[in-house]
């Protein structure tokens, strides 16, 4: 039996033995012992994940990947990376649907609300796309999600609040110049930068491509 089905058979016995209260059973030093062997196997599946990944076969790595989380449900990078696989495969529906499994798990952290954030701005529903992007900013997030969140108000119509998070962020780090050029930019009526459509517009053609190929 190949190394991958052993581990994949391991993932739901284990998830298993820890699900419908079986682990309130388990003796506190029995369940020390459980948790190491989640934490092996989980390490075995990343390095699988990386295997996949360098052979180009993406569509395992998106199984590694949903394995892992549910080992873990804490290991934001799985539903990252996952979610991040099934659009390059135009499966963006499915990738939504994972990252809001994600953020379920994880509501305490930055991460998950600002991909959920990123995958609205780039399918220009920027209403929504600020809604996660204001709660990730909660958590004192990298300056590069405050700067998402100030093209997202923008594209939303909210001028005055877009402005006012690029006099916050310049206020916060005078050395990084992308504040400073937003600034000007709105105090000059320039346009709106940053703008999803052309990636769009990119995946759209390789689609199109990619069907006329098979």
């Amino acid at each position: 039996m190949s190394k991958i089905r052993l581990l994949t058979i391991a993932c739901f016995a284990l998830v298993i033995t820890c699900s419908n209260g079986f682990a309130q059973q388990i003796p506190p030093e029995s369940l020390d012992k459980l948790q190491d062997t989640f934490s092996l196997l989980r390490d075995n599946l990343w390095e699988q994940n990386d295997n996949f990944w360098h052979r180009g076969e993406y569509k395992r790595c998106i199984a590694m990947c949903r394995l892992i989380t549910q080992i873990d449900p804490h290991e934001v990078e799985a539903y990252d990376d996952a979610a991040w696989l099934m659009q390059n495969d135009f499966k963006d529906d499915e990738a939504e649907i994972f990252l809001l499994e994600g953020l379920k798990n994880n509501r305490d952290r930055y991460d998950l609300y600002f991909d959920l954030g990123y995958f609205c701005y780039m399918h220009e529903r920027f209403d929504e796309a600020v809604n996660y992007l204001e709660e990730a900013s909660y958590f004192d997030p990298p300056a590069f999600a405050k700067h998402l969140l100030a093209h997202a108000y923008e594209l939303a119509g909210r001028y005055d609040d877009a402005f006012s998070i690029w006099i916050e962020a310049e206020a916060l780090d005078p050395s990084d110049q992308v504040p400073s050029n937003q600034i000007t930019r709105m105090m000059n009526g320039g346009p709106a930068s940053n703008l999803p459509h052309d990636a769009a517009r990119w995946r759209k053609e390789r689609k199109a491509s990619e069907m006329n190929s098979h």
